[in-house]
């Protein structure tokens, strides 16, 4: 029985570098998302805004990003991204809260289709906001897949995903304004920076609890809380710290759609003004100079 929908890996896309022997390096994770931007009761006439989110520390201090995305030929896409247009404006936008750790750079899909990219994207239909936690009956304990790239295992001729396992470890009022994110107790590493945070359905739960059947995107994993051990040695006086070693604790932060939505408001308030810049300084779409590699 499969419990991860088979097009949630086609959203997922590898972001890095090249190397010395411009080979393509992934460090970090992103992925597709479509805000809603025409509404209908038939869902094939529904329009999107395509994005790709991933972490705000993944753009942040770059002027490009690699971006490497399937094709439906078996091989794969590489795209120098800029991250900024000529006239040194952002084609990325965040949240003016430095805290929150997320980013948001518009996608032309037809690009994409044009050039036979192999992709899918989470419609805002399956967001999971925070009032919808009640709604549905998330909670603390349900089970939740993260899709990315630890360590920068990416795959060498096509992006290959790697899935892991967690559960919702604490999803409170306090975390949220502390850290803008919530818990997960999963052990993500390196590279999975940007992956998306997807609820596992189920069709179990407790007397007077309703189970939640359908999976929802809750967010973007962004990193994990460390703890340190000191090592001391007793040889000086007093005693020193001579070795300082950190660990993961096994708690992961995801930052939950709502602040995807609220930078995407701040997209559209600006709208207008981000296309004509686009448009005079390019003359292109965000995604730019497609490369086939071999």
């Amino acid at each position: 029985m499969a419990l991860l929908n088979s097009l949630h890996p086609k959203t997922v896309i590898a972001i890095g570098e090249l190397d010395k022997q411009k080979r393509f390096v992934c460090n970090a994770t992103g992925f597709l998302v479509g805000f809603l931007a025409k509404k209908s009761k038939d869902p094939k006439k529904r329009t999107y805004h395509i994005f790709i989110l991933t972490n705000r520390h993944v753009f942040e201090g770059k002027n490009d990003v690699y971006l490497r995305f399937n094709k439906r030929n078996g091989k794969s896409e590489i795209v120098l991204q800029p991250l900024f247009f000529s006239n040194k404006t952002s084609r990325w936008l965040a949240d003016k809260n430095n805290k929150v750790d997320l980013a948001l750079l518009k996608v032309n899909p037809q690009i994409l289709t044009e050039h036979n990219i192999d992709f899918a994207f989470f419609n805002e239909e399956t967001f999971a906001y925070q009032k919808k936690f009640g709604e549905v009956g998330i909670a603390v304990g349900d089970e939740v897949y993260i899709l990315g790239f630890p360590m920068g295992f990416a795959g060498d001729i096509q992006n290959s995903s790697y899935v892991k396992a967690g559960i919702i470890s604490r999803f409170d009022r306090e975390l949220l304004q502390i850290y803008k994110a919530f818990f997960v107790d999963s052990s993500i590493f390196p590279g999975n920076s940007g992956g998306p945070v997807i609820l596992k359905p189920t069709n179990i739960a407790l007397p007077n609890t309703k189970p939640v059947t359908s999976f929802y995107l809750l967010g973007a994993v962004s990193g994990f809380l460390s703890y340190g051990e000191e090592l001391w040695s007793h040889q000086t006086n007093p005693p020193s710290v001579v070795s300082l070693e950190r660990e993961h604790s096994g708690l992961s932060f995801v930052v939950p759609m709502d602040y995807a939505k609220k930078i995407f408001n701040r997209w559209i308030k600006i709208k207008k003004q981000f296309e004509k810049t686009q448009k005079q300084k390019t003359n292109q779409t965000d995604i730019q100079e497609i490369k086939t590699t071999k």
